[in-house]
């Protein structure tokens, strides 16, 4: 099932691990599941219509998707390519370059409700970006460890604003 085939108020049934952005590949394109506990009905109503800045952050293969949402925040969503199984990176990998948007999901944790769902467009350009790091991860990592720890080497070094800084946000 997909995002945009999601109801408001619908459990996923899945116990997420913590708090936070979790992006899933989906066809072509992907979803991003983000995770938090004690949202207020100003949080769900700045997801779902606030506006939206997005950018692609891009160190050792590990593409970060850097978004700000009017009235409720910024996230900083990573991609691990082997958390993916293999029939859905090949579709991802296979799709049309064309391909310029993405969903987002905002859901409720631990519960794991669905309270927002909307569609973004990065563009076909920050998702080629994602997709040819996420590609190049194959060849720099061996496993999904190596690339968590790329990951949390990264989250470490670097600090949400000065990613934003370093990165060319637009409308999304």
């Amino acid at each position: 099932m997909g995002a945009l085939e999601l109801k408001l108020g619908q459990p996923l049934g899945i116990r997420p691990e913590g708090e936070g952005p979790a992006p899933v590949l989906v066809g072509g394109g992907f979803e991003v599941f983000c995770f938090y506990g004690g949202l207020s009905r100003e949080d769900v109503r700045g997801f779902a219509a606030g506006a939206i800045s997005c950018g692609v952050y891009v160190e050792d293969a590990v593409p970060v998707l850097v978004l700000d949402i009017e009235h409720f925040g910024g996230l900083e969503v990573a991609f691990n390519i082997f958390a993916e199984p293999e029939d859905k990176r090949r579709a991802f990998f296979e799709s049309n370059p064309r391909h310029d948007t993405a969903n987002l999901v905002l859901c409720s944790h631990p519960e794991a409700v669905v309270h927002a769902v909307r569609v973004i467009r990065p563009g076909a350009d920050l998702i080629s970006r994602i997709k040819r790091a996420c590609f190049d991860q194959l060849c720099l990592y061996g496993n999904i460890t190596q690339c968590f720890q790329a990951m949390a080497r990264i989250y470490g070094s670097i600090d949400p604003l000065d990613m934003r800084e370093r990165v060319d946000m637009r409308p999304a």
